[in-house]
C-alpha cells in the first residue's frame, strides 16, 4: 500500500539523514544528500502519474524536516518526452528548487560523467558510465 511504501521512504531517509548530520559534525563539513535518477530507458507508457505523486509528496515531507539536506537531483540519459515539459514547466517552479535540478548524459558528456562520479564510486557505478558495476538495471 502507499502508506506501507510512505512508512519505509520516511524511515530511510531519517537513517540516512541522521548519518549526515552525524558526518557533518564530526568532520565540520557539510554532508547533504543527492539523489541520481536514471532514466534513460524510460517510456511515456511506462511512466506512472501516481508514483510521480508519491514521489512528490515524499520530497515534500522530506523538505519540510530536512529543507537544506538535499544538494541536488541528477536526472541521467533523460529522454526528450522529459526534458522538453522540464523546460517549458521550470519557470513556475522555485528558483531554489530549479537550481537543484540537474539533467546530465555521462555517456555523451565526459564533464557530466565526472560530476556523477563524484557521487558514485566506479566499484557502484555502471560500466556504460565507466564504472566496474556490470549488472545494470538490477535484475530482480
Amino acid at each position: 500500500t502507499e502508506e506501507d511504501w510512505l512508512a519505509v521512504f520516511v524511515y530511510i531517509s531519517e537513517w540516512s539523514f541522521q548519518w549526515l548530520d552525524y558526518v557533518t559534525r564530526t568532520t565540520g563539513r557539510l554532508t547533504k544528500s543527492i539523489r541520481l535518477a536514471d532514466v534513460g530507458e524510460a517510456t511515456l507508457q511506462g511512466f506512472s502519474v501516481e508514483c510521480l505523486k508519491r514521489d512528490g509528496k515524499i520530497m515534500k515531507m522530506t523538505d519540510d524536516k530536512y529543507p537544506q539536506l538535499l544538494a541536488g537531483i541528477k536526472i541521467i540519459d533523460a529522454p526528450k518526452w522529459i526534458q522538453v515539459p522540464w523546460k517549458v514547466l521550470r519557470p513556475l517552479f522555485p528558483k531554489g528548487e530549479v537550481e537543484k535540478i540537474d539533467f546530465v548524459n555521462p555517456v555523451k558528456n565526459s564533464k557530466e560523467l565526472t560530476a556523477v562520479l563524484k557521487y558514485v564510486a566506479p566499484k557502484h557505478s555502471p560500466t556504460k558510465y565507466g564504472g566496474k558495476k556490470d549488472v545494470w538495471p538490477p535484475k530482480p
